[in-house]
Formats: structure tokens, sequence, C-alpha cells
């Protein structure tokens, strides 16, 4: 049975490089016991707001706890993350998820400090600013409101900072290649070493250009898997993206925590209800 709602809004024109979705999530009804709730990982940071009920989220075995009415940032992940939300209250959630390439545009610190991590919107911006801007959201009246209120602050610190066309050229060769691609022929291509453009990633993105093209190909995998859960683990349709299952099955299980036949058994609503819409 469906439990959850979901709708997505349009991002600014002015950030549209920048945002890539934006979710709004709601429930009026008890999700099941049985739900898994494995968020997977996307290569992309979120911005979350809990308008009504909370979260707490689990990464790599670290808790983290979003109250409701406080803006968060989650990092890029490079393991499966859990949303922990009451099962049996109504919530409503707004996401934003960012573009891995133009992110970094729209956040004041380098990314691979918010790895793994959900932070609080006010520990990279500001005190004064922030609270001032969670107090006009808690007062507006529905959740696009809300997101074009935040999106309204997102565009001031977008203006403020300069683009990366290096960096963004190479992220946006992996995006492209959904993931396969040659990293010493990228850095040379780039006019840059390896050292380098691991560096510049694990600043810009979070994780480095290895870890993001393993996250892009398990993406692409993973949404055709949704497409068809039993025909494409029959079908090997994997071969086009690893070498052989074995590869396969391990990378799936990083980043999910289960087997793909394991997982093709279970529920995960909260986690795939995004590839759904």
């Amino acid at each position: 049975m469906k439990t959850l709602a979901i709708r997505r809004l349009p991002p600014s024109p002015v950030l549209n490089e920048c945002i890539k979705d934006i979710w709004v999530f709601e429930s009026r009804e008890k999700l099941g016991e049985e739900e898994l709730r494995i968020i997977a990982p996307n290569g992309s940071v979120k911005l979350l707001l809990y308008y009504e009920g909370h979260l707490k989220g689990q990464v790599g075995g670290r808790v983290f706890r979003v109250p409701e009415h406080r803006l968060y940032v989650a990092g890029v992940t490079d393991c499966p993350a859990i949303a922990d939300f009451h099962r049996d209250e109504p919530f409503g959630c707004i996401s934003i998820e960012l573009n891995p390439v133009a992110a970094y545009r729209l956040l004041p610190v380098p990314q691979h400090e918010l790895r793994n991590a959900i932070v609080p919107f006010v520990e990279l911006f500001g005190t004064s600013a922030v609270r001032n801007l969670e107090e006009q959201i808690h007062l507006a009246s529905n959740p696009a409101h809300k997101a074009a209120l935040l999106q309204e602050y997102l565009t001031g610190v977008f203006f403020r900072t300069e683009r990366d066309a290096t960096f963004e050229y190479g992220a946006g060769a992996i995006l492209n290649a959904h993931g396969p691609i040659r990293l010493a022929a990228l850095s040379r291509d780039m006019g840059h070493s390896e050292r380098w453009l691991r560096a510049r990633f694990t600043e810009r993105l979070g994780v480095s250009p290895k870890t993001f093209a393993s996250i892009v190909r398990f993406q692409s995998c993973f949404r055709a898997l949704l497409r068809d859960k039993r025909g494409f683990l029959q079908g090997g349709h994997y071969y086009n993206r690893y070498y052989d299952q074995a590869h396969f099955i391990k990378e799936f299980k990083r980043f999910m925590g289960h087997s793909p036949s394991r997982y093709t058994a279970l529920q995960n609503e909260v986690g795939e209800i995004i590839y759904k819409v």
C-alpha cells in the first residue's frame, strides 16, 4: 500500500544549474514495520526542511537529528543512509537536491567536511540570518512558498561565488559517461595531474573522482533495476557497466547494505519513490 505522497517543485530559473530537483514528501499514514527507508548514494548534497515531524538520520553508523522547522544540509554520501522518522506520525519534508557539478556554488565550506554528515544550516551560514530565514519559512503557508524563500536566500549565495569551470568539466564528463571513465585520461584532458583532480573533487564535491564515478555507475544500474527488478538481474544487464557479476554485487552491497537479490525481495518505498515519479 502506498503510504507516501511526493511531488516535484520547479527550481528558480536563476538556480537551475545548481538545483537538480526539489521534492516535497508527505505522509498521513503509518508506515509498515517492514519498510527499510534506505536512501541510496546519488552524488547529490541535499538541503532538508521538516515542516511537520522530524528525522533521525543514520549515515555510516552515526546518528543525526533533524528537528522540525530547522534547515539542515545532508552532505554527499558514499554509503547507505537511513531515514529514521516516526512511522506512526504525520510528516512533511522538503528536500532540495543539488547538482553535483555546481553544488559547491551554494555551500561556503569544503564539501569533504559535509561527507556522510547532516549539518545544521546555521553552522554554515551564520546564526542571525539563518534564524530569520527559518522563522520566515516556518510562517510560510505552504511548501512551495517555503521552498521559494530558501531559494531566494540561496540566490544571494550563488551570486557571491565564482565558477570553477575546470572542475565542472571533469564532474560533467563523469556524469555524461554514466560512471565508467579512465581517470588518467580525464586528468590529461583537463591538463592537471590525478593528484590535483582528487584534491579538487574532494573540495568541490566531497568525494574523490573515483568514488564519484562509482556512485554514478551504481545509480545507472540502480535505476534500471527498479524499472524491472527480476528482469534486470536475470538478464545480466549490469554487464555493460561492471566487469562481472561479483564486481556488481560487491558495489551494490557497498552502497545499499544488501546484495541485489536480497534487496529486490525487500520493501523500500521511502528510498525508491523519487525514481518512480
